[in-house]
């Protein structure tokens, strides 16, 4: 079953195909069931409108007499989990999307999508502004500020708050009392 699949198992001394009640008179019984169960399941799949229940905790399928088009809410019997055959992989926690049609859901799902993929896009650009950028400490001001080259005293181009790009400390403190106004781990404290 390993090198030539559960469909094409043949005989040892020739190239003949075993029967069903060949292997199941030749094989462990432990082989035997696993090869029944898999050629089950190929029956049943090859079966037209046949689906599996997509629940993770069922193995059931059945017939869905239903069409896509109008139809196309699946109920497992086994296991009663619903969900739409045109949506049957959904990432909606509620995958049958019930009162609402497939054109609605799909619209729905988009817009979601849409949403998820811009604000990834804003933690990411909000992720950059913050290691190449910092918010001015002026206050009410808040305006965000690229520091490309030069000294680390800065001015802000909104407000005209002044100070040190390292510690955030106000440079009309520092004028007036001294570098001891810079935070004792900025590399300016009290030179």
């Amino acid at each position: 079953m390993e090198s030539n699949g559960h469909d094409r198992i043949t005989c040892a001394q020739c190239p003949e195909k075993l029967e069903y009640n060949e292997i199941q008179n030749l094989a462990s019984a432990e082989t035997f069931a696993r090869f029944d169960a898999l050629t089950t399941r190929a029956a049943l799949s090859a079966i037209p409108k046949f689906l599996w229940c997509p629940s993770p905790n069922c193995a059931s399928g059945q017939v869905h007499h239903g069409r896509p088009e109008h139809f196309p809410l699946f109920t497992c019997v086994a296991c009663k989990h619903s969900f739409c055959t045109n949506h049957p992989e959904s990432p909606d926690p509620i995958p049958s999307h019930p009162n609402e049609s497939c054109e609605a859901y799909n619209i729905r799902i988009a817009m979601s999508r849409r949403t998820r993929e811009r604000l990834a896009q804003d933690r990411e650009s909000e992720r950059m502004l913050q290691k190449l950028a910092k918010r001015c400490p002026g206050p009410d001001c808040g305006w965000w500020i690229e520091k490309k080259a030069g000294c680390d005293h800065m001015t802000c181009s909104r407000c005209r708050w002044e100070f040190c790009w390292l510690c955030k400390a106000d440079y009309v403190r520092i004028r007036k009392r001294g570098n001891t106004e810079h935070k004792k781990d900025c590399r300016y404290y009290g030179r």
